[in-house]
């Protein structure tokens, strides 16, 4: 075997190459608005230390590493402690990986293949956090490619000789796919391979591990497929690695990093034992710097980058710490076309702060379609919050048990049920709940906080959450159909109904303006005025509409309305503006008008048309 030049020492390159790859991982998992993304990703899953919660999940192959995967999710309540872990995993990883493969100094940038595509399958997923129903799915690959490598690392210490090699590798198939699924099947495979350049001096000491090794892959799932009653065959090969369908599509796209991570052992073994030609310095550097190149280009390939889910995330955030402040601020500094949750949360968000019907319209409206190949559907991702905060606690409570049957319990799921419980007063049924968050890590807080209502139901009513929400819950306790269309069904149940409450009657006049609903707008304007007849200012929408119907329509009398000046000048001038704009066309005009008129309720009625909602 040839001697490597040692004009330059690459005995600092492992440690270098972990270094930085452990630093960049570090920024990309946390930069933008990642820190929301993981914080949103433990709400999205739950951990309970109990033994019904392993077998829960021990009835699938491959449950125990999802057990495992959901204990370390929960550490994403603090997203920076969360990423820490990963990245330790991570290191563990390629550590395991010199070892096992001898990977040589000068190739160490073939270690971070595994960490390459681990972190392409965390940053790929955007919206599609909603959709998947592995539990713990951001921490499952990993912890099953570092377990299958430590199986491949005690295949290797052990002696080779009584056939010990071949045992372990039969009791590692045998167990190592009930407890990690289809990772067994990676760990499998590194013994074969290992096996393979081992016993590279004797034919039938190369064939035998490749044999068995086969044979393990092929007949162990099919013997286990008679214990799992809850397996689908066509899942055995794929046990504990996330299905990428939603309906009848699957999307092919996202199983690509996976792709890579099955393949990461065959690049080391490419090189393993300095079993590759000896090249020169400059020669080695250059192969790696285009490695290097080409993993980046990978990462950031599949790196999902959307302003407007990021911000979605972090509205979402804020609502649920009811800092309406930080909602209406995200909502203020988007520039491009926000998608309806980002609407929604704002407009809640002015109306809990009292400001809807002076400033609901001063915002970007619009429809952007969610950046994802799928549908996506406002049920799955903020129907829950939506329903509670405009008091439909039947409607919240509905999706909740739909999305926990569809894609397994969740904490958000628990915490959203505790609530609604509490609002139709159905006290042992949020205490089930509550007793529930308080078995896990990080939300015992925040059942008790919500226990002290069950001690004390009254307190509701003042507080800061639930009071604004007792004030909407007019509707009846029943539960009828909104066709999985959040927003218009919400908007219509709030301009359909009548309270004598001021504060469910603003809201139904707002759910009029969104609607564009003369003959609601009305009679709910005249219901707000009366009972507000010693507030000294009008909300400058409420005058805006009436102003504008009053001129479009003929049925009511707006001559003694006593209108701001500013209402009035601002119709006239845009009226006039649009009257010199004759013959452009609508998007033109509305790029045309937008920065005088952009704010009022008239431009908002007249040039937001086809709004789509999901």
């Amino acid at each position: 075997m040839q001697k490597e030049h040692r004009t330059f020492s690459f005995r600092i390159f492992p440690w270098i190459t972990m270094a930085l790859a452990t630093m960049a991982c570090g920024w990309l998992l946390l930069s933008g608005y990642n820190d929301d993304f993981f914080y949103r990703a433990q709400e999205h899953s739950l951990f309970l230390p109990t033994r019904l919660f392993y077998d829960t999940l021990a009835i699938y192959p491959g449950g125990t590493l999802s057990w495992a995967a959901a204990f370390l999710t929960q550490f994403f309540y603090y997203p920076a402690l969360g990423v820490t872990i990963l990245l330790c995993l991570w290191i563990a990883v390629m550590a395991v990986t010199r070892k096992v493969f001898r990977t040589p100094d000068r190739w160490s940038v073939l270690l971070l293949t595994a960490p390459c595509a681990l972190l392409a399958a965390i940053l790929q997923n955007g919206y599609f956090l909603f959709y998947c129903k592995l539990p713990g799915h951001l921490f499952v690959p990993t912890l099953g490619y570092l377990t299958a490598l430590l199986a491949a690392w005690l295949y290797r210490t052990l002696p080779p000789r009584n056939g010990i090699r071949t045992g372990w590798m039969i009791v590692w198939a045998c167990i190592g796919y009930p407890l990690f699924g289809a990772y067994s099947f990676i760990g499998t495979a590194c013994m074969m391979m290992l096996g393979y350049y081992l016993n590279a001096d004797r034919f039938w000491g190369r064939l035998k591990p490749v044999l068995t090794g086969l044979l393990l892959i092929g007949l162990v799932p099919l013997i286990a497929y008679l214990f799992y009653s809850q397996t689908n065959i066509d899942m055995l090969y794929r046990a504990a690695l996330p299905c990428f369908s939603i309906g009848e599509e699957t999307f092919y796209q996202f199983r690509i990093p996976y792709v890579l991570l099955i393949l990461a052992p065959l690049l080391c073994l490419a090189v393993y034992e300095r079993r590759v030609p000896v090249l020169r310095t400059w020669q080695c550097i250059t192969l790696q710097t285009v490695a290097l190149g080409v993993f980046i280009a990978f990462v950031n390939h599949f790196r999902y980058n959307d302003a407007n889910f990021g911000r979605e995330l972090c509205m979402y955030r804020a609502t649920e710490e009811l800092d309406w402040e930080k909602v209406v601020d995200i909502a203020r500094h988007c520039d491009e076309t926000p998608t309806r949750p980002q609407v929604m949360n704002k407009n809640l968000a002015l109306f809990r702060l009292g400001r809807a019907g002076d400033e609901m319209f001063r915002f970007r409206d619009g429809s952007s379609i969610p950046n994802a190949p799928f549908g996506v559907k406002l049920t799955q991702i903020n129907a829950k919050q939506m329903y509670f905060h405009y008091g439909k606690a039947n409607f919240c409570y509905r999706w909740c048990m739909e999305d926990c049957v569809e894609t397994g319990w969740k904490v958000e799921s628990l915490k959203f049920m505790a609530k609604t419980s509490l609002l139709n007063q159905e006290y042992d049924v949020a205490r089930k709940y509550l007793n529930l968050l308080k078995k896990t890590l990080f939300h015992k807080d925040w059942a008790a906080h919500y226990e002290t209502f069950l001690q004390h139901p009254d307190r509701m009513r003042e507080d800061p959450e639930f009071g604004p929400i007792l004030h909407l819950m007019c509707f009846k306790n029943g539960l009828d159909s909104d066709n999985s269309v959040v927003e218009l069904y919400l908007m219509n149940s709030f301009a359909k109904s009548f309270k004598e409450d001021p504060l469910f009657e603003e809201q139904s006049v707002l759910s009029a303006l969104v609607l564009k609903n003369i003959d609601l707008f009305w009679e709910h304007f005249f219901r707000y005025a009366a009972q507000h007849t010693n507030d000294p200012h009008m909300p400058t929408h409420f005058q805006e509409a009436a102003y504008l119907y009053g001129h479009l329509e003929d049925k009511v009398d707006i001559s003694n309305m006593p209108f701001d000046q500013e209402v009035k000048q601002s119709y006239e001038a845009m009226m006039e503006r649009t009257r010199q704009c004759a013959g452009m066309s609508e998007d033109q005009l509305a790029q045309v008008l937008y920065p005088r008129f952009g704010h009022t309720f008239y431009y908002y009625y007249f040039l937001y048309r086809n709004v789509k909602t999901y």
